[in-house]
Order: structure tokens, then C-alpha cells, then sequence
């Protein structure tokens, strides 16, 4: 009897074994010849298999024959023929049907992961009981093929804010508009009303223009400042917003999107805006108008804050030496130009001792001359205008002779220089080395002539 059931259990283990390796032989009860993803629009890869987000619960709907609320669904990423076995393949989770219209369709509810490097579509496999000798039952699983109509592709569920042509589109505006902010931070602000005033008043053509369309606007320069930086931070700000929605990726939305600032908003608008300010400011004021509206509820206030607290903005003032500075760093000036507006900016600094000439250079006539053909002709030859006059010693100036009171002398009749000086009688003005050249210089627009009696050694 003991030897009867044992060889009785033999052949059913042997029975069963032999049915789960020959499965593609079996006639399924239950088949699957579609299926379909329970979604407004269904999204398909180019062999026309339809693809479901990965990691988010979906519906899909099972067309086939003898379906029911009872059926349970599984996925493999193993490609196989319809019929194959794929009890021993790797398999997502059992999904059961959660509802049944009829025999031939019925809906699932699947969440599926994302699939790995390597792995490109997941195959239906569904649960097909089976009854052995009517008394055991064996449930197994079985491949529904790999048509492209039945396998799904797992991506990653990404929805954007915007749909991505409008995205792009934006996130180049975004750059152009940081580029803008950047550059006119630079180009205008550095442009200060003084400068402006001198532009308008001195300045080619269209640097006139563009320094009359500008200085409205300039002439409020904390709100220009407060709202071309808030621009280009909110600008800055979201387009880092875009660039994460768009790619998905924080580390490289943030890397795209400082690089993409660094040389397309800071670097290139900055390096142009440092050459041509004025003309980019003017021809993108409108831009800079608009966005003082938008943002004059934060930078109005912001700026009067400013105001406040650091007092108006004062256009920059050159004291003489940085303008002599100025005047020598100027291209289209020849050297004596520079020497000439150098001396007079320097005129109220210098005194007579800085002007004098050593009394051993000073040309000079004695009183008892003789104003004969040699001496006219010397006196003519050293090209001075006033000629002092002394009287045995050199440093006893007893009076000027303008070089005109020799027009009417005729050298043949030897005028004594005496009568000549006693004729015009030039008064002689004395002065002590410390006088400011400035106030000689007044003296000498009222037909005055100085003489400061002094050697320099």
C-alpha cells in the first residue's frame, strides 16, 4: 500500500513538472490581444508602442478573451514569444483588475518603474490558472508576446510649466533681457549727469541725441539702479526656474544657467556696453521705461529710501589738477595746446617768482642809448613787445619801451632813447615775487606794464 502512494505521488510530481516546461502547448483560457492606456492623449515611441509614466499610478485597459475583475497582471522586461512561460522571469508586482465591463475588456491600475540602461519596453504577462486530474490546481504565468501593441515603454513623468517651444523661447528672451540689465547697469550708471550735459552740448550728432533721450531717465538714478538690478535678479531668477523645469535636472539647470549668465548676461552685454553705453541706453530706453512701471511698487520706494539717507546724486566735479589730468590724457590735442590750457588752469597757483626771467637773460637798453640803425634793428631782432630801460646800473629799471613807440623814430636821426621814454612816459609798476599771476595778468588786459626787480640767482 505504502509502495502505491508513493509511486502515485511520483508520477504527479513528474506529471506537473512535465506541464510547467511545455506551457506553449497549453490552450490559455485567458488572452490578451491589446492593450490600451487610459489617457486624453496617448503618447507613442517610433515602433508605435505607447508609453506610461514611470513611478505614477495609471489606468490601462486589457482587450482579449475571458477577462474579469479577478485577472492579475504582471510585467516582464524579457522578450519572449505569446504562450512563453515566464514564471521563472524577473516580474514586477501582481496588478489585479479593479473593474470589468465584459469577457473581452477590463481595467488595471499599474504603477511600473523606470526601466534600466539596458532595458527598453515591459511585456504583459498574465496569471493562467490550471486545473490537473480536476483536483490541483496550478496557477502559472504566461508571455502575451512582444507586438508592439502590447508592451509598454516606461519614462519618466516630467510636465512642464510651459510646453517647451514657449519654454525656449522665453529662456532666450530671459538671457537677452539679463544681457540688457548687465550691460546698461554699466553703460548708463557710469554715465553721470555732468557727463551727459557735456555730451549734449559737445557731442557728435547722434551721441546729442542719444544723450537727450537718455537724461530723463538718468536724472533719477536710484530708481535706474534699483530697477535694473531687481531686473536682472528676477530675470536671473527665472530663468534658473525655466532651465530646471526644461531639463528636469536641478545640478545642471543650475550650471546651464549660471554659465548662460556669466558670458551671455554678464560677460559679452558688459564688455559691449563699456564701448557703446550711450547708444545701446537710448535705443533700449523704452525697455528700461517699461520695466521702472513694472517694478515701481518695490524700487519707487526703495530709491527714496536711498535719497534719503545719501542725499541727491551729485554729477562728478573735477578740481584742476584731475582736469589737467584729463586735458594731457585727450587724443586730439597737439602738446602746445596742453601747455597752453595747463599753464592757464595752473595761472591762479603760480606767482611772479614762477614766471621770472633771470635778470642776466633779460634784454635791456641803457637810458643814454642812442636809437640808431644797429640798436633799432637789435631791439626789432629779440621780438619782445616791452623792453625795460635802465640807468647805469641793470637792476635800476627807470622805464618800458614798447617796441611800437620805434615805428615813427628814423634810425638815421639818433633819437636818444631818454627823449623817447620822456615822450611816452610809460609808468613803471613794481611788484614783490609772491604776486599771483593771475592778478598781473588783469593788469596787463588794463594796459599795464610790471616789473618785478628781483635777480635770480
Amino acid at each position: 500500500m505504502a509502495t502505491s502512494l508513493c509511486h502515485h505521488g511520483i508520477r504527479m510530481v513528474l506529471l506537473i513538472f512535465g506541464l510547467l516546461h511545455s506551457a506553449q502547448r497549453w490552450v490559455q483560457a485567458v488572452r490578451v490581444d491589446a492593450v490600451l492606456i487610459e489617457e486624453e492623449s496617448i503618447k507613442k515611441d517610433d515602433t508605435g508602442s505607447q508609453v506610461v509614466y514611470a513611478s505614477i499610478k495609471q489606468k490601462i485597459r486589457l482587450i482579449g478573451h475571458e477577462l474579469s475583475d479577478k485577472t492579475e497582471v504582471s510585467f516582464t522586461t524579457k522578450e519572449m514569444q505569446r504562450n512563453d512561460s515566464c514564471s521563472n522571469l524577473q516580474r514586477t508586482s501582481a496588478f489585479v483588475a479593479s473593474s470589468s465591463e465584459s469577457n473581452i475588456s477590463v481595467i488595471v491600475k499599474v504603477k511600473l518603474n523606470p526601466l534600466h540602461p539596458g532595458q527598453t519596453y515591459y511585456y504583459l504577462c498574465i496569471k493562467q490558472p490550471l486545473t490537473v486530474n480536476s483536483e490541483l490546481k496550478v496557477d502559472h504565468w504566461i508571455h502575451q508576446g512582444s507586438d508592439s501593441w502590447l508592451r509598454l515603454k516606461a519614462e519618466a513623468y516630467r510636465k512642464t510649466l510651459l510646453p517647451i517651444w514657449i519654454q525656449v523661447i522665453l529662456i532666450i528672451v530671459l538671457l537677452c533681457l539679463s544681457g540688457l540689465f548687465s550691460g546698461l547697469n554699466l553703460g548708463l550708471m557710469s554715465l553721470d549727469k555732468t557727463e551727459l550735459k557735456i555730451i549734449e552740448q559737445s557731442g557728435s550728432k547722434s551721441e546729442k541725441r542719444y544723450a537727450r533721450i537718455i537724461r530723463p531717465v538718468r536724472e533719477k538714478g536710484n530708481f535706474l539702479l534699483c530697477t535694473l538690478l531687481l531686473g536682472n535678479v528676477l530675470v536671473n531668477n527665472t530663468l534658473t526656474i525655466l532651465m530646471d523645469d526644461l531639463t528636469g535636472s536641478g545640478i545642471f539647470a543650475v550650471i546651464s544657467a549660471t554659465v548662460g549668465i556669466v558670458v551671455f548676461g554678464e560677460i559679452v552685454p558688459q564688455a559691449i556696453c563699456s564701448r557703446h553705453g550711450l547708444a545701446v541706453g537710448a535705443r533700449t530706453v523704452w525697455i528700461t521705461r517699461l520695466f521702472m512701471f513694472l517694478t515701481f511698487p518695490l524700487s519707487y520706494p526703495v530709491s527714496l529710501i536711498l535719497d534719503k539717507i545719501l542725499g541727491e546724486e551729485i554729477g562728478q566735479v573735477y578740481n584742476r589738477e584731475k582736469l589737467q589730468q584729463l586735458i594731457r590724457l585727450a587724443k586730439d590735442l597737439k602738446c602746445e595746446e596742453v601747455d597752453i590750457i595747463s599753464g592757464a588752469l595752473a595761472l591762479t597757483k603760480k606767482t611772479a617768482k614762477d614766471a621770472m626771467t633771470k635778470m642776466s637773460d633779460v634784454f635791456m637798453l641803457e637810458l643814454n642809448t642812442i636809437l640808431d640803425f644797429e640798436t633799432v634793428s637789435e631791439a626789432m631782432k629779440q621780438g619782445y613787445t616791452r623792453i625795460p630801460v635802465y640807468e647805469k646800473d641793470r637792476e635800476n629799471i627807470v622805464a618800458i619801451l614798447n617796441i611800437k613807440d620805434l615805428a615813427l623814430i628814423d634810425p638815421d636821426d639818433k633819437t636818444p632813447l631818454r627823449a623817447v621814454c620822456k615822450f611816452y612816459n610809460h609808468p613803471v609798476l613794481f611788484v614783490f615775487d609772491d604776486h599771483k599771476l593771475d592778478n598781473m595778468l588783469q593788469d596787463f588786459k588794463q594796459g599795464k606794464s610790471k616789473w618785478y626787480k628781483h635777480t635770480l640767482s
